[in-house]
C-alpha cells in the first residue's frame, strides 16, 4: 500500500477520479449549487491525505501534472469568450465598472476586517491577493509583506467558498442572469469560479473568463502600488 501511495500517478488519478465523482454527485442531486464538483473532489483528496497520513508534498508529486495544465485550460476559455464577444463588447463599460468595484470591495473588506478582528498585518496583507489566480497571487504577495504559502491556500479556499455560495445567493436576490453569475464568479472565485461557470453555460463561462482576466490584471497593477501603504 505504501508503494501505491508514493506513486505520482495515484494522486493524479485520485484527483481526476474525485472530480468525476463530484460531477456525478452534482448531476444526481439536480445540479445543486452547494455541491459543485470541485468541492466534492477536494473533500475526497483531503480525506484520503488525512487517512493515509500523507503530506501535501507527496500529493503534489502527482498533482503537479494537473497543476501544469491550468495554464492551457485558462487559455482555452478564449473559445467561449470569442463566441460571446459581441455581447461582451456591447457591455464593456458595465463589465469594467463591475470588475473594478467588485475587486476593490473584496480586497479592502478582507484587509480591513482582518486588521480589525485579528490585528495581524502579515495575514491582512496576504488576504489582499485572495481573489486572483494562484500564480499571480504568489508573485505579488511578497511585495505586500505577505506569505506566499498562505496566499496559495487563501486563493483555493476563496474559490471553493465562492462556488458554493455565489450562485445560491444570486438566485435568492433574483440577480441570476448569465452576466451576473459569470462576472461574480470570475471576480470573487477566480479560476475555480470560472470552472463552475463552465458547468452553468457558455454565456456564464464567457463573462467569468473576461472578469477573471480583468481582475488578475487590475490586481497585478494596483496591488504593488499599494505596497508602501500596507507595509
Amino acid at each position: 500500500m505504501s508503494v501505491l501511495l508514493s506513486m505520482p500517478l495515484f494522486w493524479a488519478g485520485l484527483t481526476i477520479g474525485g472530480f468525476l465523482l463530484g460531477q456525478r454527485v452534482y448531476q444526481l442531486t439536480g445540479k445543486q449549487p452547494f455541491l459543485p464538483p470541485m468541492l466534492t473532489g477536494t473533500l475526497l483528496v483531503v480525506t484520503t491525505l488525512k487517512l493515509t497520513d500523507m503530506s501535501y508534498d507527496v500529493y503534489m508529486t502527482g498533482g503537479r501534472y494537473l497543476n501544469d495544465l491550468l495554464g492551457p485550460v485558462i487559455v482555452m476559455l478564449a473559445v467561449p469568450l470569442f463566441q460571446q464577444l459581441k455581447a461582451i463588447s456591447q457591455n464593456a463599460v458595465r463589465i469594467l465598472l463591475a470588475v473594478s468595484l467588485g475587486s476593490a470591495t473584496t480586497i479592502l473588506s478582507a484587509w480591513a476586517l482582518t486588521h480589525w478582528w485579528i490585528g495581524d498585518a502579515t495575514l491582512a496583507n496576504t488576504l489582499l491577493t485572495k481573489s486572483i489566480t494562484t500564480p499571480v497571487a504568489v508573485a505579488i504577495v511578497p511585495q505586500l509583506g505577505g506569505e506566499a504559502s498562505l496566499a496559495a491556500g487563501f486563493v483555493i479556499l476563496t474559490g471553493i467558498i465562492g462556488v458554493v455560495m455565489i450562485v445560491p445567493m444570486l438566485s435568492l436576490l433574483k440577480m441570476d442572469s448569465p452576466a451576473s453569475k459569470g462576472i461574480t464568479l470570475g471576480v470573487c472565485a477566480h479560476a475555480i469560479g470560472t470552472a463552475q461557470a463552465l458547468e452553468l453555460g457558455e454565456q456564464e463561462a464567457a463573462y467569468a473568463a473576461s472578469a477573471m482576466t480583468l481582475t488578475a490584471t487590475l490586481h497585478a497593477i494596483v496591488l504593488p502600488l499599494m505596497a508602501p501603504l500596507v507595509t
